[in-house]
């Protein structure tokens, strides 16, 4: 009787003990690491970092890059756009520039002459590459109010700082504390609310609760290294579920966060990927790590690839006579005659003039650039409508006593009484046109007094068109004979 109530006391204390073994030092369900593991980055391309070489001075745009020595000897992995920050006299400080223009490997033009205090030989050139990492796992274990750990490579170089913005040659640098010129680096520090956790763990919190910290794992004989640890805490009484996949980012859009910044190169040969160890593991609720369930993974980072490639500046312009032939009314003309027949791309044939009467023909122009500032088209006649026998000249228009000039804005003319030579325009599709067509102008006489017609001052999305209408009076005595006249057109890219 008494051995058995002491086998029953005895199976009672080792089931409370169980009980209170399971409530307060909970095991996982199975002790495995996850499966399906990887970091994908948004940006695998590696940060720039060299050195100003010797012969920059103040004032110069021109940059020379330092050929050996240091993690980039090239201008290779930047590109035209980049914001650059060079070091200065005062340690750690940059001043911002943005690239320009790149020669060869050795030289880049920067927006803006260099500042004296960046001219010394090897101050530092870096250009920042950032990534937001996506970590996809699939947990094989579990543990009430644990926590898992995404470690990835910190610099344990000598003279590298994992968080002063400035890219390192042997880790992810987490960002300086202020984004500007005055501060060490160029981008800001990874903050919690930097990192998303997993949204379907089932119970627990979706946000980071520790973001900064370093571990260091050894990895062989007497090989250590050192890591950035970020976690996602379960919560009180959360778990993950096993068998399905989970997802967490690290990093956000640089527009409203801060993400980690990429290695400058490692490896010598560019176009070799620097190859890091991240690794996945995972902590029970009080801290105590499961070795068994962590994992690591590989991520690689490269140079990034510059296409480049030329684009002959190109303009066309053509002179025709669609639109203007007979019976036209372009320009608010009144209706061509039968010499609107004769218009080709080089001639305008009025024929035989209808004394004090408006004579009008046409040309169409079209023009069209691939300049990023436009074009420009200008006209001027060389020398006077003349009598080629006598020398006699149709005197350029005044616009029927109206007074109009080559380079005003064009008058009504509706008096032919008098002699005269003029034109007018009307646009089409012109991005631009100097002055509107229904009021005429006189001829500019020379090179010198050439005069815009149609101008766009941006890139034409097509071919643009206009109008120009040429207008001939001739009085009652002015003198019989055959006239003539040239009118010389240019069309220029403005590039």
């Amino acid at each position: 009787m008494i051995n058995s109530v002491k086998n029953l006391i005895f199976f009672v204390i080792i089931i409370t003990a169980t009980v209170i073994s399971i409530v307060y030092y909970p095991r996982p369900i199975k002790s495995a690491p996850p499966t399906s593991v990887k970091d994908t980055l948004s940006s695998s391309q590696l940060s720039y970092f060299a050195r100003l070489g010797t012969g920059v001075s103040a004032s110069d745009s021109l940059i020379r890059v330092a050929l050996s020595g240091n993690p980039t000897n090239d201008t290779n992995n930047l590109f035209v756009g980049d914001t650059i920050g060079i070091g200065t006299t005062v340690t750690g400080l940059l001043t911002l520039y943005t690239v320009k223009d790149i020669g060869n490997t050795a030289l880049f033009q920067i927006n803006s002459p260099i500042s004296q205090s960046n001219t010394f030989v090897n101050a530092a050139i870096i250009s920042t590459h950032s990534a937001v990492h996506t970590f996809s796992f699939t947990p094989q274990s579990n543990f009430t109010g644990g926590y898992w750990e995404f470690l990835i490579k910190a610099s344990n170089t000598a003279g590298e700082a994992i968080n002063d913005g400035i890219p390192d040659s042997n880790g992810f640098d987490l960002g300086a504390t202020t984004p500007s010129s005055g501060a060490n680096g160029v981008g800001t520090r990874l903050k919690v609310t930097d990192v998303t956790c997993p949204s379907n763990w089932g119970i627990g919190a979706t946000t980071a609760y520790n973001v900064g910290t370093t571990a260091v794992i050894t990895s062989g004989v007497g090989t250590t290294a050192t890591y950035h640890v970020i976690s996602c805490y379960l919560g009180i009484g959360g778990t993950n579920q096993i068998g399905v996949g989970y997802t967490m980012t690290i990093g956000k859009d640089l527009a409203s966060g801060s993400q980690l910044i990429n290695p400058s190169p490692a490896n010598t040969a560019e176009g070799s990927a620097d190859v890091y160890t991240f690794y996945i593991r995972h902590r029970d609720s009080s801290s105590a790590l499961f070795d068994g369930d962590t994992i690591q993974g590989k991520i690689a980072l490269v140079e990034a690839v510059r296409v480049t490639a030329t684009v002959d500046p190109t303009i066309t312009f053509t002179i025709d006579a669609t639109g203007v032939g007979t019976g036209s009314t372009a320009c608010n003309s009144p209706a061509f005659g039968l010499n609107g027949a004769n218009t080709t791309a080089t001639q305008v044939a009025f024929g035989t003039l209808i004394l004090d009467s408006a004579n009008d023909l046409g040309h169409r122009l079209s023009a069209i650039t691939n300049a990023d500032n436009g074009y420009i088209v200008t006209v001027y006649e060389d020398g006077k409508m003349e009598n080629i026998t006598s020398g006699t000249t149709i005197p350029d228009t005044t616009c029927g006593g109206g007074g109009c000039t080559t380079s005003g804005v064009g008058t009504s003319w509706t008096s032919f009484t008098a002699s005269g030579w003029g034109y007018t325009i009307q646009n089409l599709s012109v991005g631009t046109t100097i002055f509107s067509y229904g009021n005429y102008r006189p001829f500019g006489d020379g090179a010198a007094n050439a005069q815009q017609i149609m101008k766009n001052i941006a890139t034409p999305s097509a071919t643009e068109q206009a109008y120009v209408c040429y207008r001939l009076t001739a009085s009652s005595t002015q003198e019989a004979g055959n006239y003539e006249n040239r009118l010389i057109y240019t069309a220029t890219a403005t590039f």
